[in-house]
């Protein structure tokens, strides 16, 4: 049996002047030393999990956020809701790849350039290139030799898809028989119903509601948060929870409403909030504590008869004149 091929670093490079990156700016004022701290976390979770960017939707996100919590315990009022509008300004800065946040996923050059340096004595690593950053360039001016396995792995890659094009423009510019073509029209038949069924799943159960929250939260969801929204409705979230959430997302007026919005739903469904009979049990104010002591009226009277023993006994003390 083949030995485990190791995917996350021992080892990150950290840059000289980190805290002083002009895009922690704005994570700074609005945070404080939290800002620049919760990045570092995020560069540490990457490079010793996945090596070169972190999984961010779905479990993936609570998984994450979880252990930026675990990283900032013993921080005062450092919440999830505040972990979670942290990471949504760092990608606002820059510092993560915004499209790449919207299909789901933390990365950004600098991420991949240190996983790449990192790795250069490493072979048969297994890379996404569909969320790869770095050029053919930008790695050969780290690896000038071209030997580096990300680098002949991206070469080999773009090679196979030229190759896949020019032998599309033959078969096109080719005589096929009556055979061929209804073996492709048979399999353009079940290709057109498997992506039918595959747009029917991804359809919210409730097109209407997602519609009223999106106007509500002035925004409009991905696909991932969509799927996210019907999983909650099928394990019976109700829309009062929905819409009560967004309430409470606007009234905060974050950054990023859909995060935001994502977040407290999922804080719902963790305290198991999805009814709005749940809500109820949730506002219901908890019994008074009975009273400990005498009550005012208790106190006065005890004043009063104490005040009189004393009157008592300064008359029985005192000398005759």
């Amino acid at each position: 049996m083949g030995r485990n091929r190791k995917v996350g670093l021992d080892w990150w490079p950290r840059d000289i002047g980190l805290y002083r990156d002009p895009k922690l700016r704005a994570a700074r004022q609005k945070f404080g030393v939290l800002g620049p701290y919760v990045y570092e976390c995020l560069l540490d979770i990457a490079y010793g999990d996945k090596g070169y960017y972190i999984a961010y939707s779905g479990e993936g996100r609570e998984d994450t956020l979880w252990q930026l919590r675990e990283y900032t315990a013993g921080l005062e009022n450092v919440t999830i809701e505040t972990l979670a509008a942290v990471v949504d300004q760092l990608v606002a800065s820059g510092l993560f790849h915004a499209a790449l946040y919207e299909r789901g996923f933390l990365t950004s050059k600098r991420i991949q350039m240190g996983y790449f340096i990192a790795t250069l004595g490493r072979n048969a690593q297994q890379i996404n290139f569909d969320i790869w950053l770095l050029s053919e360039d930008e790695m050969r001016e780290k690896n000038p030799s071209g030997k580096a396995f990300i680098l002949r792995s991206f070469i080999s890659r773009q090679e196979k898809g030229i190759s896949r094009q020019e032998i599309g423009i033959s078969r096109q510019e080719s005589t096929q028989s009556r055979e061929e073509q209804r073996t492709e029209e048979q399999r353009t038949v079940e290709d057109s119903r498997a992506e039918q069924t595959r747009e029917e799943k991804a359809v919210t159960a409730d097109s209407g509601l997602t519609t009223e929250l999106e106007e509500k939260l002035n925004c409009k969801f991905d696909h991932n948060f969509c799927l996210e929204l019907r999983r909650l409705q099928n394990k019976g979230m109700q829309r009062e929870v929905f819409l009560d959430t967004a309430r409470q997302t606007a009234e905060n007026a974050p950054r990023n409403p859909a995060g935001y919005f994502r977040t407290l739903l999922q804080n719902c469904e963790r305290d198991g909030i999805l009814t709005a009979e749940d809500m109820q049990k949730r506002a219901k104010p908890a019994p008074a504590q009975p009273a400990i002591g005498p009550s005012s009226e208790q106190l006065s009277a005890f004043d009063q008869e104490w005040y009189e023993r004393v009157k008592r006994y300064t008359r029985e003390k005192a000398v005759p004149s």
